[in-house]
């Protein structure tokens, strides 16, 4: 039997308690555990329906305040390392379900298919979907370039959607995991690259399961709505770098389906806002330290403090950024965590304008090429392009 997790913060209570309610109706699911990062009003909606639903299905539901466990900043790390911890000192449940809170597509379809995986024999089950071409920019520029580069051997740069929330772990997985103090360290947004990683470092076999009708959730304003997240899980997987990876991890992809028309037409950011910020909060500093890039680059980020530009910052060109980044960024000094966000953004101005405007099936088809191009750069030298 299984134990389901809900990791939650200033969500909408109705949708978390619809889908608590999915999952207490599923025939595998034993237990429901809610972890809230604060006493908000979500966790105070939650609580006090608890009851309700422990009488109308049986199964207990438990709410609870993710606990001080890592050692950056108390945020999503913190509620998925208590979940683990629950799951391995209160409960004797076989396997454990992570899901997002906010996920307002939510059916019994993603128990089913993770556990029909787990029973096949695999330690860990990813969901994965179809995203917006220009949604994920995090996962495709941060942590599927930086596996490519860093550990092209191994499973890492091929896992679809390696931050994401929706998975299944074995009560074998969950004890490995929660034995790795990389893992437990790590209590900020940069706890999916870890899980990942880890998962690969401790060579659990791997399934990944497709979700058609997707994870539905709101449009992003610019894009300083991601920034701490993106400086976080660059910051995770940076501390990786000198880390092993093995190679010959057993990985399954289920093979996707047709993509609604909808998901193919969806923008994933304001671009308008975005642009903008190409010119603000500059220092002298950050001027600085574009002296270690390559001269394109300094040259181009600098004449965005008058105007926005970011057609020189292509594929070849971020691959070098992102070897600079690895070798001198420090994630306690704002200098570099602004300009980091900047490159950043700049690089995904240029793949919206020359990539993602030809339509999503090109661009998907050249994110998963860009993916191949690094891995091939980090085997055998040369330009990815």
């Amino acid at each position: 039997m299984s134990l389901v997790v809900f990791p939650f913060k200033e969500e909408d209570p109705e949708v978390l308690l619809r889908n608590v309610e999915v999952a207490l109706e599923h025939p595998r699911v034993s237990e429901v555990l809610c972890v809230g990062a604060s006493e908000d009003r979500c966790f105070e909606v939650t609580s006090a329906e608890a009851p309700s639903l422990v009488r109308r299905y049986g199964k207990p539901v438990k709410v609870i305040l993710q606990e001080r466990l890592g050692e950056l900043r108390p945020g999503k790390g913190d509620g998925m390392n208590t979940a683990l911890k629950y799951l391995l000192e209160e409960t004797d449940h076989d396997r454990v379900h992570f899901y997002d809170a906010d996920i307002v597509s939510f059916s019994a379809e993603w128990i089913t298919k993770a556990e029909e995986a787990a029973d096949e024999g695999y330690q860990v089950v990813r969901h994965y979907f179809p995203r917006s071409s220009t949604d994920a920019m995090i996962t495709w520029m941060i942590t599927r370039t930086g596996f490519s580069l860093l550990w092209p051997r191994s499973v890492l740069p091929w896992i679809e959607q390696p931050l994401g929330g929706e998975l299944l772990l074995s009560r074998e997985a969950a004890e490995r995991l929660f034995s790795d103090p990389r893992v437990r360290r790590q209590s900020d947004w940069g706890i999916d690259t870890l899980y990942t990683f880890s998962m690969v470092a401790h060579r659990l076999s791997i399934s990944e399961i497709y979700m058609d009708v997707g994870k539905l959730h709101k449009l992003y304003g610019a894009l300083t709505d991601l920034k701490t997240m993106l400086i976080e899980c660059f910051s995770a997987l940076r501390s990786l770098k000198h880390e092993h990876v093995p190679e010959g991890t057993v990985h399954h992809i289920e093979y996707p389906g047709p993509v609604r028309q909808e998901m193919k037409e969806k923008v994933g950011y304001d671009f308008e806002r975005t642009l903008l910020l190409l010119r603000k909060g500059w220092t002298e500093r950050q001027a600085d330290l574009l002296s270690l890039f390559p001269a394109r680059v300094r040259e181009g980020m600098l004449a965005s403090r008058e105007y926005p530009r970011f057609a020189f910052m292509d594929e070849e060109t971020w691959a070098e950024v992102y070897a600079v980044l690895l070798a001198h960024f420090d994630s306690g000094d704002d200098d570099w965590k602004e300009l980091l966000f900047k490159l950043w953004i700049t690089r995904v101005l240029q793949y919206t304008t020359t990539v993602a405007l030809r339509g999503y099936d090109y661009a998907m088809h050249y994110l998963h090429q860009m993916v191949a191009r690094y891995v091939h750069r980090a085997l055998v030298g040369g330009s990815t392009v």
